[in-house]
């Protein structure tokens, strides 16, 4: 029997079997697919991720970026990032190289293999495969995304809708070091193209907008680009929309199983390695002092909750005034805003502040 299972090696469940299997305890991570596998993500992300990991981004071929284009109808404006700040990730290498960790520090992986049974008594849990296979612990973490099996277990059913994403990625050599973000295109949503190390992902993402008509609009911001035999591809995304419960018993949930995402800049891979830094310290606790992880809700969004909210307020108001804040957008340093909030040095208390000043 192990420790800790968990369920998922993406950001959230990689970095949560790490951070444990660090401290010593017995982990155990269990992927439906087999590593490394691809992995549709914008992959944006910031250098506060590498410091709570504390693993170099040059570790995962991280590519940094040094502008921010944003383009309204036609319209283009430019804005440095200060260096080191915001990175990009390709997935396929990010997942794979932080699950090898994992296990390099005593973590043991089973990929290729999909959970299709849980069941829980008063002292295990046990976990049945698609292969067959069963497998006991003492705690369990869901990491296993949006439609997450473990969060129907323990009762969190996420009855929301959530908005939608395609993306394609297309080769490309030495891309520019530049993001650019599309506003204007959708209502409730906008465009990107994300560079990254040997390609860029370009994608579309809104809340309600009907599918059939996004690759189009998706096609007309990949003028320059050689895309018509690259796939288009669709994922949902988990944005927070409120408090529900992360935790039952010996069980809890983590990342996009959690809904943590970033309502206003869509980011889900810094959110979902702090759940696992706090799981960790829930888990180490329950460990000392036989405790369940019921304590995990009420400490996960302590250190959320408020910054979501506002973030998702915020996103309200950037989609309903576009055409205004584009052009207040020369008021702010684009680039050191959007680094310093992606890296946590201001909040969006602090900026909600200055963007509601600046319409009114």
């Amino acid at each position: 029997m192990h420790d800790v299972i968990v369920i998922g090696a993406g950001p959230s469940g990689a970095s949560s079997a790490l951070f444990l299997a660090r401290k010593g305890i017995d982990v155990l991570i269990i992927e439906k697919k087999k590593l490394p596998r691809y992995k549709l993500c914008a992959g944006g992300t910031s250098k506060v991720i590498f410091d709570i990991l504390d693993v170099p981004p040059d570790f995962f071929n991280a590519f940094s970026i040094e502008k921010l284009r944003v383009v309204y109808r036609g319209e283009e404006k430019e804005y440095s990032v200060p260096p080191n700040n915001i990175f990009t990730l390709r997935r396929e290498e990010f997942d794979y190289k932080l699950t090898m960790l994992a296990c390099q520090h005593g973590a043991s992986l089973v990929d290729g293999e999909k959970v299709t049974g849980i069941e829980e008594d008063k002292r295990t849990i046990t976990l049945e495969t698609d292969l067959g296979h069963r497998f006991k612990t003492r705690y369990l973490i869901g990491a296993d995304g949006v439609g997450s099996k473990v969060a129907r277990f323990i009762g969190s059913n996420f009855k929301y809708p959530v908005p939608l994403a395609i993306q394609k990625d297309i080769p490309y050599e030495n891309p520019d070091p530049t993001i650019s973000l599309f506003m204007g295109l959708v209502p409730m949503g906008y465009g990107w193209i994300f560079p990254k190390d040997g390609m860029v992902s370009a994608g579309l993402g809104a809340y309600k907008f009907p599918p059939r008509e996004m690759s189009k609009v998706l096609s007309s911001i990949l003028n320059n680009f050689n895309h018509k035999n690259i796939p288009l591809l669709a994922h949902p995304i988990s944005f927070y929309r409120g408090k529900i419960r992360l935790a039952r018993g010996n069980v809890s949930l983590v990342g996009d199983s959690a809904h943590i995402t970033d309502p206003f800049s869509g980011e889900g891979i810094r959110n979902g390695i702090k759940s696992a830094k706090v799981v960790e310290e829930v888990i180490l606790e329950a460990i000392k002092k036989n405790k369940t992880l019921e304590s995990y809700t009420e400490k996960l969004y302590s250190l959320f909750a408020r910054e979501l909210f506002l973030s998702w307020i915020m996103s309200g108001v950037f989609y309903k005034f576009q055409n205004r804040i584009f052009s207040l957008m020369d008021r702010f340093n684009m680039g050191y805003v959007l680094a310093n909030l992606l890296n946590e040095r201001t909040s969006y208390s602090e900026l909600f502040k200055k963007i509601i000043k600046s319409i009114i």
